[in-house]
């Protein structure tokens, strides 16, 4: 066997090396662009809400409000330390009839009955079944505001300073002739 030639050329190792790491910079910002993937849903009408299981009482008809939508799971840390910013803020919103509801995606609601009682969550929770997927969430937790008309408004990461400010403007634009808002 001949033994391998060797670059000794410094700057030709250099070079590759420069490319390597441009081209799997190039790959990985093309995954990575957008980590909010349902974004590409902003404008568009929001899937009802129909789940199996509900941990707390369901929301009311949703029909013409402005809600708040929030996909997350008990073993996600990120989703734990939303938790009482979400609480802050639905009841902040509660006076203005904005239903926050949280949408586990645990596989099992055992935990997820745990935390709303431990958590002291007063928002409505509900066990996934699919909805996720028709929101096309890749992360959580991933949070949507819908408007009047039933169409996404926002959508993001919970604790983003960009959400309360979304849903100050959502709640303050006129209602649409499709809205079905009084």
């Amino acid at each position: 066997m001949e033994a391998e030639k060797v670059n000794k050329n410094p700057f030709l190792s250099f070079l590759a090396m420069v490319m390597a790491v441009v081209v799997f910079a190039a790959v990985a910002a093309h995954f990575i662009k957008n980590p909010y993937a349902g974004a590409g849903l902003i404008g568009t009408a929001a899937t009802p809400i129909q789940l199996n299981e509900w941990i707390t009482s369901q929301p009311p008809d949703l029909t013409g409000r402005v809600y708040v939508l929030e996909f997350w799971a008990t073993w996600c840390p990120p989703c734990r330390q939303s938790v009482p910013h979400m609480i802050e803020l639905a009841n902040k919103y509660k006076n203005k009839d904005v239903p926050f509801i949280g949408v586990s995606i645990d596989s099992s609601s055992e935990p997820v009955k745990k935390m709303v009682k431990e958590g002291g969550i007063t928002y409505y929770i509900g066990m996934d079944n699919g909805l996720s997927d028709k929101f096309s969430v890749r992360g959580v937790p991933s949070a949507f505001i819908i408007d009047r008309s039933g169409k996404i408004a926002w959508q993001g990461h919970p604790m983003s300073p960009e959400f309360e400010s979304a849903l100050e403007k959502v709640l303050n634009a006129p209602p649409s002739a499709d809205s079905g808002a009084k």
